[in-house]
């Protein structure tokens, strides 16, 4: 039986942080999945201080995605001391402060725009603040990247990046084909982000990005999310479980690339029960069937993740790490949350 991932966890201020770091200060996870068995009131307890969740399923319509989001708020009033939905960049430091956990209300994929952008505007006025075009496969948007015609971005999909730029809602390109990706960074005049994608370069797994993309996403002003999902950090000599040194070597590669401001942290970990029925679709170009042949396949595993790092509770040892490779504290508040905060603040404004 596969070690059951406990995302909670230990909550990390219980050893405090590393020496160098000021507290109070952001942790941001930029990918979060959180199950309706979650423990809502312990989503505070991990340090975490904001949470951008997949509010709906990728795939999902526009009724599945409103009823998603109805509940969310309902959650949100059922906890109002453990929770607040953040609409705002300082609604995020104002619920640290109150002792809240923030829920940031996401959507990987846009299949719930339909034929119809105009439905982006009342998404955002129900709280969604940033957005996939399109996971994996093609949406009315833009091609996903598992698509082999690499088509790019439809007429709707050049709309899409205007609406986000005006609305105020952040582009997530994590799942998006590179030829779609490309179009929409030449186009935004805002930032956008990977928000859990890893360097081609150290793993060339199609869900992970090229350094143009990299430098391109940089040069917007936004933020590339590295993740400790276990496939996106399997070399491709690897046999073994990848280890937290592998994680840090893509933070590494991201930071000697592009500087230090333009790195987060994307966990796609879960809260709550992964569903049985989600075993890994879409395999991505071998890495994930590799990583299933010699390492683990059920989502629900400790093992899908970077040995090291695949709970909360051991973010002490994670910046300790960092600190090792000679990161500041400084730099490891960038990290942690600090890049994602600002670009927070200039997508979503006041």
């Amino acid at each position: 039986m596969p070690e059951t991932l406990d995302a909670v966890g230990r909550h990390p201020l219980e050893k405090g942080w590393h020496r160098d770091l000021k507290h109070p200060f952001v942790f941001i996870d930029g990918c979060v999945q959180i199950w309706p068995d979650a423990d809502f009131s312990r989503l505070k307890d991990c340090g975490v201080t904001a949470y951008v969740i997949t509010a709906f399923r990728p795939h999902d319509g526009a009724e599945n995605a409103f009823d998603a989001i109805a509940e969310w708020w309902r959650v949100a009033r059922t906890y109002p001391n453990d929770i607040r939905i953040a609409l705002t960049a300082a609604d995020i430091t104002d619920a640290k402060a109150a002792g809240q956990a923030s829920i940031v209300i996401g959507s990987q994929g846009g299949d719930f725009l339909g034929q119809n952008l105009n439905r982006l505007e009342m998404f955002h006025r129900l709280g969604l603040r940033v957005a996939i075009p399109a996971y994996n496969s093609r949406s009315t948007l833009a091609d996903g990247l598992m698509e082999p015609a690499n088509a790019g971005l439809s007429r709707m999909g050049e709309r899409f990046v205007e609406a986000c730029n005006r609305l105020g809602v952040l582009i997530d390109l994590t799942h998006v084909g590179e030829r779609s990706s490309l179009e929409i960074l030449a186009q935004t005049k805002h930032p956008v982000v990977f928000s859990h994608s890893n360097p081609r370069a150290l793993v060339d797994s199609r869900r992970n990005i090229t350094d143009e993309q990299i430098r391109l996403c940089a040069q917007t002003g936004g933020v590339i999310g590295v993740t400790n999902w276990g496939p996106l950090n399997f070399k491709p000599d690897a046999t073994d479980r990848p280890r937290l040194d592998d994680y840090l070597d893509a933070v590494s590669y991201v930071v000697d690339l592009v500087g230090i401001d333009h790195v987060g942290v994307g966990t796609d970990m879960s809260h709550g029960t992964y569903p049985d029925g989600d075993l890994i679709r879409n395999r991505n170009a071998g890495t994930a069937n590799r990583y299933a042949q010699f390492v683990e396949d059920s989502p629900r595993s400790r093992r899908r993740y970077v040995e090291g790092f695949d709970d909360y509770g051991q973010l002490i040892e994670v910046t300790e790490a960092m600190s090792r490779r000679g990161f500041s504290g400084q730099d490891i508040e960038k990290i942690l949350g600090g890049n994602l905060l600002r670009v927070y603040a200039q997508v979503w404004g006041s």
